[in-house]
């Protein structure tokens, strides 16, 4: 590979690779605003200024290509002269609400303007105001903040396909908005949060809900859709506040569509089934498992019975299943359901053109590989169906004359029919393995303990198995 030397350090570098990438592979941070790797270089900012080796000027490091032989230094003095300037400019209009911005903890104003501004500030006109703007039900923009990067305006035109985010005006008078004053339209709003350097783009769903340094960060993979798409779960004392793309070059690059980014709102959900239940007459009466399950068992019958599993479940948890109703049930027959009018893995396709796919669960590529078949209508005599459910699929019609039990995640407008419910784990309680349309296996961990008294299915089958010995124990 070819290499140059950044403060002195060799650093090896791919070819098209500009000095920031290269840098990045030394360690070495260099500041930017304006850049983003999964967006065009415009190299309007200026905050990455470095010194090139006969080179009369300074350059800036996004749009300069590592060469071969090229020696950089990002520690001059012209270079933070320099640095310390363009931080100086960003402020001039910059409001002084640090201590309330969602931003604070994870702003890259705030950390640049620590590491490379000045405690001065030489200017003493009146800072320019902007009314607070709602942009539609995910993003809500503070002009204020605003620094003019327009990474904004060049993901709604390079990413997500649709020209809504434009500048108007010129100089001090710009002003970054949508399209005649309408609300943004795109499924991939949340990533304008993302990709804001500032407090200027929030996201509605968070702000003002929680500060970003009591947060746990949690990696691991969306149950949207078959892509898989990797992301993080941010929670504190069991409770996820929000969720964000993680890279992955591979399957979602920088970005998380806004239907993985809020599926998390399910899990705590005020009508979520969070306790055993069993219908008495036309009644729910809440037990505990060992009754729910002693009552419930009672009018079970194995050879009555099919198991429905929802593609919203893991590798192991079908591995599992399927186990259980041969070994324990008899030969039980397993199906699987999911997406409506989407029966089977060769009908999945791309949705939009950028990161959604038709099937809206993330194990159905992994449930065929298990060689679990569709379900498309029951075996004849078969009266009791088994329902098993991460939350996520969508739940087949039954008939209203079935018996059917519910274990995993539902509302409790999911559970009409149903005789018997036994909740279980959602995919940010329980860690496993998911298979995407490519056929990669990714592993989904878990970022919360499961909540009230949900169990992980392995717990609720082995009280299945075990009930009466444990009911005797007691």
């Amino acid at each position: 590979m070819p290499s140059c030397t950044i403060d002195g350090i060799k650093v090896e570098f791919r070819d098209g690779d500009n000095l920031v990438e290269a840098a990045k592979r030394a360690g070495i941070s260099v500041p930017v605003f304006c850049y983003h790797p999964g967006l065009s270089v415009v190299a309007q900012c200026r905050m990455c200024a470095v010194d090139v080796e006969k080179m009369p000027k300074i350059q800036t490091a996004c749009s300069t290509k590592a060469v071969e032989g090229m020696v950089v230094s990002t520690k001059t003095d012209r270079v933070k002269q320099a640095r310390e300037s363009v931080m100086e400019f960003l402020l001039v209009n910059h409001p002084l609400d640090c201590p309330i911005c969602d931003k604070s903890g994870e702003c890259d104003l705030q950390d640049h303007s620590y590491d490379h501004g000045s405690a001065y500030q030489r200017s003493t006109e009146e800072r320019r105001t902007y009314v607070d703007l709602d942009m539609g039900p995910v993003i809500k923009k503070n002009m204020n903040r605003c620094i003019h990067c327009t990474r904004c305006i060049r993901f709604g035109d390079e990413v997500a396909n649709i020209r809504e985010m434009v500048a108007i005006h010129r100089g001090n008078n710009v002003d970054i908005t949508t399209v005649d004053g309408k609300a943004l339209e795109t499924d991939y709003a949340g990533n304008y949060a993302d990709i804001c350097p500032t407090g200027s783009l929030t996201l509605k769903d968070f702000r003002f809900n929680k500060r970003v340094w009591y947060l746990k960060k949690t990696p691991t993979v969306c149950e949207g859709c078959s892509r898989g798409c990797n992301m993080e779960i941010h929670e504190e004392r069991n409770q996820i506040y929000r969720c964000l793309p993680r890279e992955n070059m591979e399957i979602n690059r920088y970005w998380l569509c806004d239907e993985g980014r809020f599926n998390y709102k399910y899990i705590h959900h005020p009508d979520r089934v969070l306790s055993p239940q069993v219908q008495e007459g036309n009644s729910w009466a809440k037990k505990d498992w060992f009754e729910t399950m002693a009552s419930w068992k009672s009018g079970f019958r194995s050879k009555d019975a099919v198991f429905l599993v929802g593609t919203d479940l893991t590798q192991e948890e079908l591995q599992l299943i399927l186990h259980f109703a041969k070994s324990e049930m008899g030969g039980v027959p397993v199906f699987h359901f999911g997406t409506p009018n989407l029966p089977a893995a060769n009908g999945d396709g791309d949705s939009d053109g950028l990161l959604k796919r038709k099937s809206k669960t993330s194990n159905l590529h992994g449930a065929e590989k298990l060689g679990i078949a569709p379900f498309q209508t029951l075996p004849a005599g078969k009266t009791q169906v088994v329902v098993f459910r991460g939350g996520r699929a969508e739940l087949p019609r039954l008939d209203r004359s079935l018996k059917v039990t519910g274990f995993g995640v539902f509302l409790q407008e999911e559970i009409g029919q149903f005789s018997a419910v036994f909740p279980g784990a959602s995919f940010a309680e329980k860690t496993g393995t998911v298979v995407n349309f490519q056929g990669k296996e990714q592993t989904l961990v878990r970022a919360i303990l499961p909540v009230g008294e949900s169990k992980l299915l392995s717990e609720a089958l082995m009280l299945w198995k075990n009930q009466s010995l444990a009911s005797g124990a007691a």
